[in-house]
């Protein structure tokens, strides 16, 4: 997949969440991508991938802070847990595989639960 497939599928995923208001392309490369996926002005899913590298990060950010994530590097997935986001959780939940829809079940479960949906 190339970062400008990778673009398009995660705006043709952001369209199908009604949290999700608005998208905004950061940076692209011909290997890596960078979108913000705004649930408001403080609060926004980045999404960012290289391709060559096999990198992708998914980050739920609120006031200019990470405050959940998923990271896959060269195949291995790990969880910054909401509870402690700056840790890396390698349990059996932690480094499971995940998708772009999967994450964002998550994150409305996470912003749900914080009364900011």
């Amino acid at each position: 997949m190339t970062a400008a497939e990778f673009e398009r599928t995660v705006q043709q995923e952001a369209a199908l969440w009604a949290f999700i208001q608005w998208v905004v392309s950061v940076d692209r490369t011909d290997y890596a991508v960078k979108l913000r996926l705004h649930v408001d002005a403080e609060c926004f899913v980045q999404v960012y991938a290289n391709v060559q590298k096999g990198l992708i990060s998914f980050t739920l950010v609120v006031n200019r802070a990470r405050i959940y994530g998923r990271d896959c590097e060269g195949g291995v997935w790990h969880r910054h847990p909401h509870h402690a986001p700056e840790t890396h959780d390698f349990s059996s939940e932690g480094s499971q595989a995940i998708t772009l829809a999967r994450f964002l079940v998550e994150v409305q479960q996470i912003l749900q639960a914080k009364g900011m949906l």
